[in-house]
């Protein structure tokens, strides 16, 4: 019923020309809004007419449904279904290592780097963590029993206070570092990437973690760390090898920086300044690169392109191979003799 359809109607009632049908209509109407049916017609036309009229509509007119929003719209709901995942993926990984441990492991803290800097962590024991975005650590809130341990997915920097009686554990989902004191970086973000560890003090071993039907080659893997020295974990092959970190650094106080310069300086003595200042060792034959000099003046090179100066001067070439330098050159022959 539009409203000119209500005001002919009223008009019909009031002035008797309305149907048997519409007058029970009418006074229905009136009589709920709480009226008498016998003073309708006494009150004001454009008054009662108003009031009927907005009774009608509140009756008649379908109320508005407001429906709520469905959970997964909001943005809370999002945020709370990341941190979810993180946590399963990370349960999942932990539940993995943990199958037929027979101890138990109680881990109580969860840090999650969700920002696009480093964010630090100080441990119980008085140990650092610099963990990097998008990586999360997990670890207990106070370190009991004989050995601290804890849980990385993704990459940290660790600086370790020295503990003798009580090992410090980095567990990732392929392999375990094991530490008493020193500090060393750890990459892992699991599933297919390779793994790394990289030590910049003290001395780590490190070791895969077999799965269930490992071979006995897999068993053994193992290697020993010191600085500079880094260890990387290839999935694929199940394998670990030891190398030489990506960027060795000076293990030189600041204040005694070393010598690189060099004026017909035997070969062997560079090898020996260089092994000095990085900890890094070199293996040569010593008989054939003794007649060998260097003249040259090095300084913030890294240590590799130190080297690959050395090997275009002095026509050596170099390997790494187990964490060493390995030096191949067929000597050098004495200047009376060219």
């Amino acid at each position: 019923m539009t409203p000119s359809d209500f005001r002919q109607l009223l008009r019909r009632y009031q002035s008797r020309q309305a149907s048997a049908d519409e007058i029970r209509r009418v006074e229905a109407w009136y009589e709920s809004m709480g009226g008498a049916q016998n003073s309708i017609a006494d009150e004001d036309d454009e008054a009662a007419g108003q009031r009927m009229w907005a009774y009608i509509q509140g009756e008649t007119e379908p109320k508005s449904i407001v429906k709520p929003m469905p959970v997964f719209r909001h943005s809370w709901f999002r945020v709370a279904a990341s941190v979810v995942l993180l946590l399963g993926l990370f349960g999942y990984g932990f539940w993995q290592w943990s199958a037929g441990r027979n101890e138990r492991v109680e881990l109580l803290s969860v840090q999650m780097n969700n920002t696009r800097q480093a964010m630090r962590i100080r441990l119980d024991d008085g140990s650092t963590v610099t963990l990097e975005p998008g990586s999360f650590l997990r670890y207990p809130s106070h370190f009991s029993g004989n050995k601290r341990e804890v849980f990385l997915t993704g990459e940290a920097f660790f600086d370790i206070t020295r503990q003798p009686q009580r090992p410090f554990l980095v567990v990732t989902d392929r392999i375990v570092t094991r530490v008493l004191g020193t500090s060393f970086r750890v990459k892992a973000f699991g599933g297919k990437s390779n793994v790394s560890v990289t030590v910049r003090t003290g001395k780590v071993s490190v070791f895969s973690r077999p799965k269930a039907n490992a071979s006995p080659k897999e068993l053994d893997n193992a290697v020993v760390l010191v600085p500079n020295q880094r260890a990387v974990f290839y999935p694929a092959e199940a394998r670990l090898v030891k190398t030489l970190a990506e960027n060795p650094v000076l293990l030189t106080p600041e204040n005694g920086q070393p010598d690189f310069n060099f004026v017909d300086t035997p070969l062997p003595e560079v090898f020996a300044r260089l092994s000095k200042a990085y900890g890094v060792d070199f293996v040569y034959d010593d008989d054939v690169l003794g007649g060998c000099t260097l003249t040259a003046r090095l300084g913030t090179e890294s240590l590799y392109e130190k080297l690959a100066l050395i090997s275009e001067v002095t026509h050596a070439r170099h390997e790494v191979i187990d964490g060493q330098v390995v030096i191949d050159s067929r000597g050098c022959k004495p200047a009376h003799a060219r």
